[in-house]
């Protein structure tokens, strides 16, 4: 069995959508509604993957990425970032971070999917 994946947004019902997707191929899923859960989460899961959205309350998900890169423990776990737009303000931060990949809202699961697929093949 493979580490689980982690999924982030303050959208709780996408949160749900994509936990449901996400198990019906198999893979064990956590949720999270933002940013300080999913870096608490991240290191007591030891996840396989995070998905997670870039405008959240209390913590973003790009603070929350900063953090995660910051500590030994998770800063190799592979992030897909979720967001409405990639701005110029967001992509140039990402398109250089290893295994950080983002897919644009509204997600197609298929594609997410395929992401997936990527960090954790089956």
């Amino acid at each position: 069995m493979t580490a689980p994946i982690i999924v982030i947004d303050d959208d709780k019902h996408l949160t749900e959508v994509l936990q449901q997707y996400l198990e019906g191929l198999d893979f064990t899923v956590f949720t999270a509604l933002d940013g300080v859960h999913a870096y608490t989460m991240a290191l007591a899961r030891k996840p396989a993957l995070i998905i997670m959205d870039v405008d959240m309350p209390i913590m973003s998900g790009l603070q929350a990425l900063e953090k995660l890169r910051a500590d030994p423990k998770t800063q190799t776990i592979p992030v897909i970032l979720l967001t409405g737009v990639i701005s110029d303000t967001v992509y140039p931060l990402i398109q250089n971070m290893p295994r950080v990949s983002h897919i644009k809202k509204p997600v197609n699961l298929e594609d997410l999917g395929s992401m997936v697929r990527v960090y954790i093949p089956q």
